[in-house]
């Protein structure tokens, strides 16, 4: 009868390495549950220079408050991107949801000891919206701690010119997101930085966005188990 020459320690080595996943797949099965944080958001645009405030536990619609400007300074596209966040904020700032849109075949790019980059082509679809004209156009690569598994920051480029419509040509996109770790050990959005340049009916244009999340505060008693 065959016998195998590979002692059963190595047998149960192999074994677990075929089960172990890679640092991507580990940062993504992470479990995003943890207690509900009240926090501050610097936006700043070139129409726009301001901090407000998001708390989760508020009624939909009524979670953000605009510290600063006050009223009387707001600008009409000001006014209008408050009324656009107040409707879509909900207090998600983790970063494991950027993982939505990165596919089963990201490739490893490099690794160091603590982290490893890879690169991908973004999946569309996965949250249908307005990206998606966009998304298939970008290059995406993502940084994930080792220890503790969990996304560190993302971005997303256009390597060369592209039209999202008939109408409008993107000449520059680039978005890039940083990630800080909460308190709780979860890893949330930090820096948003997002420049695009094209033009669009015959007009140029160049628009750049900076946001900042910070002054995270735990809401007492919120537990584990909320998101």
């Amino acid at each position: 009868m065959h016998r195998s020459l590979l002692p059963l320690s190595l047998f149960a080595l192999l074994a677990w390495q075929a089960l172990a996943g890679t640092p991507l797949q580990e940062a993504l099965a992470a479990s995003p549950d943890g207690p509900l944080y009240i926090f501050d958001v610097i936006v700043q645009n070139d129409g726009a220079d301001a901090m407000m405030r998001v708390d989760p536990t508020r009624p939909e619609g009524e979670r953000l408050t605009v510290i600063s400007p006050p009223r009387k300074d707001w600008s009409d596209d000001f006014s209008k991107q408050v009324k656009k966040m107040q409707a879509d904020t909900d207090g998600d700032i983790w970063c494991s949801k950027l993982g939505n849109n990165i596919p089963d075949d990201a490739a490893l790019e490099s690794e160091t000891a603590t982290t490893a980059t890879y690169t991908y082509a973004p999946r569309v679809g996965a949250e249908p919206g307005d990206m998606d004209d966009i998304l298939k156009y970008l290059k995406g690569k993502v940084v994930v701690a080792k220890d503790d598994p969990a996304i560190l920051s993302v971005e997303m480029v256009a390597e060369k010119p592209f039209r999202p419509l008939p109408i409008a040509r993107i000449s520059q996109f680039e978005m890039k997101v940083a990630c800080n770790r909460a308190p709780d050990g979860r890893t949330h959005v930090a820096r948003v930085n997002v420049d695009i340049s094209g033009s669009a009916m015959m007009k140029d244009f160049s628009e750049s966005e900076r946001q900042t999340i910070t002054n995270l505060k735990a809401v007492p008693e919120s537990g584990m188990g909320a998101k």
